[in-house]
């Protein structure tokens, strides 16, 4: 399909999606935005204006304005304005002071917003490069401000990821600046790919980590782009993803955008409220959001709570959390969420300050702890006032009888749920028991939106797990015969088993901390790890214990007031305060011993560390903590890309389990760390049964009313875990899935690497499968591979086999050899063919869209019409040859017409596109003429279909298309059933040819 083809089939969906398409000003230069603005400025502010139109001095003025709108977070505020309008300040000629309106946030779909869909603007003064002009796709204006840039690739033709680079250039030529400052977010369509992303704050901020593509409701993938378009481009869909679903960034003077499960989850409170609203009803259950750790659930939560506080019957929001170090990290995270308008609107309170400001009139999200609510419930608080709760981590904060006192305080309160790890009840039918005796959907009502730890992964915005199971010999020689009272006081409570626990961290340190292989070298301290305990005794026991047997490493502990280990609580505080001075010796900080609560500013500094924020983020070794050693905290609320493994020496199951083990599964860099790693050292079988179980759940998805926690996983379960990358796949299994690639290098460059491919082909195949399998082997290295060594067979439910499998690359200086010999000839191939190592799935892309470079093809034939050498020839063959797509016959006919002489001056990128559109024309005529005649039909008549029919637009839908087909009906004079079986033939066989 040409891309000008499919850029019209778009103009056409986003037209029946309740865009106008401008006429006048698509073609045109920007020059014509600015004055299409100032005819919509002076229409919406006539009022303001008093009838006399703005001035050129005034518009000027206002552009000036523009120019403050350094990023588009700058813009985004901008547009949200006051009350959600967006103005602009005006000094009128006279002196007289106005707030111009340019943009109205909640007249959504009508009202004074306009919505236009202009194509092909050119902009001919971009202040960053020494092009002359720049012409891009598409522009969707609201009110005249460009709001949304699209670019489109047909998929035929070129990659369409080159658009995201496109949209990179034109950053970095100075596009997005006057009205272009706008543009909040930007659409990557092809005709079976569309991905949107917020606009980077600069050029070298575009990350494709950060481009989303879409989910529907039910959680599938849509790739169709007339159906995304619809789903998201729309009206109103647009103008609430450029408004609603933008969170500004303060703290990184950044923009984001809400992925397609959290507006859907947004989107589902709110109908929610609404249809309470609508029926005259306060339900005190409003429901519960199931997102999985690390899925973006204070964003969303965030996101409601404003929305919310700022519907008018709603007096307030209190936020609730657990703990009460997490109210001041939310706090944060809040404020750098809000606008400036909403920014006061956001407090933390206590039991006694909340009972005082909740008269207030004016809409608050109050952040306080459950207990903190409790407390004030007890003390008297009670309130009739129409508000909304919001729990974070509603599976462990709703629980006892706090909730039904809270309930019964705050009767016009309704209750909304957010949890990554729902709590599932007992089926007493069928004698099902969990752990727990209350359900999330007992506390908030039913499940408004699921994202599962599967999900995620899928998405790559959570990593799965490597997780080992060990049993120390210490613990194998006492488990037989024994409780587990008597194995406590026998195996886990003895200095013996915390010294060989201690002993085999630290002898697998370095293989576990370090980075990736890079020249046969892992960087040190390049990960950070947690050890989680069974209580307060144990960890000072560790603690000890790592001062003495590993004084290299730089360790700490931590643990809250509030738990109770039985005897030798007495001495736990002191022993806290050595391990805060230690901690202070060791980096210099201040004395949190001095401080007002020392604890938590004792563990906000770990935190800190441990992620590597600020003042931490300079990736000095000497701020690096590499190991923190606690009992319950840290396991939930809190996330680093830096934790790479937790080692685990207490028992956990169901949704505390999964916390705990998401800890690690922060994405940072997929051969670095390609899984989150858990290491259990107690009750190693009873752990990997709990393990298996609690991901089934969290990944299948639990039912509320069928408690599935003890049911037990099959091994089809098992295996569909490490099918869909939650569970890394066993040794033994990613040996034999790399061999025989392995085995292909070394055909290509010798048994040691050290010989070079001979020929571009075996070039380009050889530094393709090297970099795929360097990538493979880096992966293992990091899960703790040894090379050298045999690795035992298992079977699909991960018995032994008896078997054995070796890594043909025998040791880590043979992989040196395969790296240098993979960028040797990296280096050898043209530059347009060589693989960017820094990102392996752009280098992959690269070479998939290779084959369709019009620059390199250029390159060829204009070589051979200088030189007319059997080289050149089969250097054009081979890459004609290579294409798969219905142009082949296009590119052939151009080269028998340099063969034949046709064709003397070089080829420009513009004249090469002009020959081939009339070459493809001419060859669609061709075809056309062919079927026409196969079938008894005119040929211009068939052509002249052709040329109206819009890939992707129903039939119904264009007229222009449908009215000629009734012309060719009426010629040929045909009965209903003949006229729709045309129809029908002509639809399949266009899109046969545009396919």
């Amino acid at each position: 399909m040409a891309e000008e083809k499919f850029e019209q089939a778009i103009l056409t969906k986003l037209q029946s999606e309740g865009w106008t398409y401008n006429e006048v000003l698509s073609g045109c230069s920007d020059d014509k935005l600015y004055d299409h603005w100032r005819d919509i400025l002076n229409r919406n502010n006539r009022t303001k204006l008093d009838g006399t139109p703005l001035s050129d001095q005034e518009f000027n003025s206002l552009k000036i304005e523009l120019n403050k709108n350094k990023t588009p977070y700058e813009a985004q505020l901008v547009l949200a304005g006051a009350g959600n309008i967006g103005t602009l300040p005006l000094t009128r000629d006279d002196g007289t002071q106005l707030e111009i309106e340019i943009f109205y946030g909640d007249e959504i779909a009508g009202g004074r917003s306009e919505y236009e869909v202009v194509n092909q603007i050119t902009f001919n003064h971009l202040p960053t490069t020494l092009s002359q002009k720049r012409r891009i796709d598409i522009l969707l204006l609201i009110n005249g401000l460009p709001v949304a840039h699209v670019e489109e690739k047909d998929e035929a033709l070129q990659n369409q990821w080159n658009a995201f680079e496109q949209l990179q250039k034109y950053d970095g030529d100075g596009m997005y600046t006057g009205l272009m400052s706008f543009v909040q977010v930007q659409f990557i369509l092809s005709q079976h790919s569309a991905h949107y992303l917020a606009r980077p704050k600069n050029c070298d901020s575009y990350n494709r980590d950060f481009v989303f593509g879409w989910r529907d409701d039910e959680g599938k993938d849509v790739t169709n782009t007339m159906e995304f378009t619809h789903q998201e481009m729309g009206i109103p869909a647009l103008h609430r993803l450029v408004t609603t679903n933008m969170i500004p960034d303060a703290a990184n003077d950044n923009l984001m955008v809400m992925r397609s499960y959290q507006i859907q989850a947004t989107r589902a409170i709110l109908d929610r409220m609404r249809e309470m609203e609508q029926n005259h009803l306060v339900e005190k259950e409003g429901g519960y959001i199931w997102h999985t750790t690390g899925s973006g659930k204070t964003v969303t939560s965030f996101k409601v709570a404003q929305l919310i506080a700022a519907m008018p019957r709603v007096q307030h929001v209190l936020f609730i959390v657990d703990r009460v170090d997490l109210v001041n990290q939310t706090y944060e995270n809040f404020k750098s969420y809000a606008y400036k308008t909403f920014e006061n609107r956001i407090k933390i309170v206590d039991g006694h300050q909340l009972k005082k400001d909740i008269k207030d009139q004016i809409s608050h999200v109050f952040l306080i702890t459950v207990q903190g609510l409790d407390k004030a419930v007890k003390s008297g608080l009670t309130s009739e006032q129409r508000m909304v709760i919001i729990m974070d981590e509603a599976h462990r904060s709703a629980s006892g009888d706090a909730v039904s006192r809270i309930k019964k305080a705050l009767p016009k309160t309704t209750w909304f749920g957010f949890t990554g790890t729902p709590n599932f009840y007992s089926d007493e039918v069928k004698d099902i028991k969990t752990s727990r005796n209350v359900s999330t959907y007992d506390i908030f009502g039913k499940r408004l939106h699921r994202y599962t730890i599967k999900d995620a992964i899928g998405d790559g915005n959570v990593l799965g797990f490597d997780v080992s199971y060990y049993k120390t010999a210490i613990e194998a020689e006492n488990s037989d015969q024994k409780t587990d009272k008597e194995m406590e006081k026998a195996v886990y409570n003895t200095t013996s088993y915390h010294e060989s626990v201690v002993q085999d961290i630290i002898d697998h340190w370095d293989d576990n901390s370090s980075g990736p292989l890079i020249g046969g070298i892992r960087q040190k301290k390049y990960f950070q790890a947690m050890f989680a305990v069974s209580g307060k005794q144990a960890a000072v026991e560790y603690y000890n214990l790592f001062k003495t047997l590993a004084p290299q490493l730089k360790v700490t502990m931590s643990y809250s007031r509030d738990e109770d280990n039985g005897v030798g609580t007495a001495n736990l505080q002191e022993s806290l305060k050595t391990a805060m001075s230690d901690y202070q010796k060791m980096f210099n900080t201040m004395n949190f011993l001095d401080s007002p609560n020392s604890e938590r500013s004792f563990l906000n500094d770990i935190t800190k560390r441990l992620a590597r924020k600020k003042p931490y983020n300079h990736n000095d070794p000497n701020d690096i903590l590499d190991l923190v050693i606690v009992s319950d905290q840290l396991l939930t609320g809190f996330d680093s890309k830096f934790v790479n493994i937790i080692y685990l020496d207490k028992v956990l199951a169901e949704g505390l389990l999964i916390q705990a083990m998401s800890r690690t599964n922060r994405v940072l860099n997929k051969e670095a760390k390609p899984y989150g790693k858990v290491r259990f050292y107690r009750k190693g079988e009873l752990m990997e049964e709990n393990v298996s179980q609690a991901l089934v759940i969290y990944t299948k998805g639990g039912n509320d009313t069928i408690a599935d926690a003890e049911k037990p996983s099959s091994p089809k379960e098992q295996q569909d875990l490490m099918n869909n990358d939650i569970l890394a796949p066993k040794m033994s299994t990613q040996i034999e899935d790399i061999t025989p690639k392995i085995e292909e290098l070394k055909k290509l460059a010798g048994d040691d690497f050290s010989q070079e491919p001979v020929g571009e082909k075996e070039q380009m195949k050889f530094v393709l499968t090297a970099q795929e399998v360097n990538s493979a082997v880096q992966k293992m290295v990091q899960q703790g591979f040894q090379f050298g060594t045999e690795v035992e067979k298992v079977d699909e439910s991960g018995n032994s086999t008896g078997e054995t499998v070796e890594l043909p690359i025998q040791s880590i200086d043979e992989l040196s050899a395969l790296q240098a010999r993979m960028n040797d000839v990296n280096e050898k191939l043209p530059k347009k063919k060589q693989m960017d190592f820094t990102d392996y799935k752009i280098s992959v892309e690269k070479y998939s869209s290779e084959i369709i470079d019009y620059d390199y093809l250029i390159e060829l034939l204009n070589n051979y019409m200088d030189e007319k050498t059997p080289e050149n020839e089969a250097a054009i063959k081979e890459h004609v040859e290579s294409s798969k797509s219905m142009e082949e016959l296009d590119l052939k006919r151009l080269l028998e017409g340099i063969l034949a002489g046709h064709f003397h001056k070089h080829f420009t990128s513009q004249s090469f596109k002009n020959v081939i559109k009339e070459i493809h024309k001419e060859n669609q005529e061709l075809e056309l003429n062919r079927w026409a005649y196969e079938n008894g039909y005119n040929s211009e008549d068939i052509f002249e279909a052709y040329q109206l029919f819009i890939p992707g637009v129903d039939i119904k839908n264009n007229p222009s298309l449908n009215s000629k087909v009734n012309e060719i009906n009426t010629k040929l004079d045909l009965s209903f059933k003949k006229k729709k079986e045309l129809k029908e033939k002509l639809i399949e066989q266009f899109e046969k040819m545009d396919k």
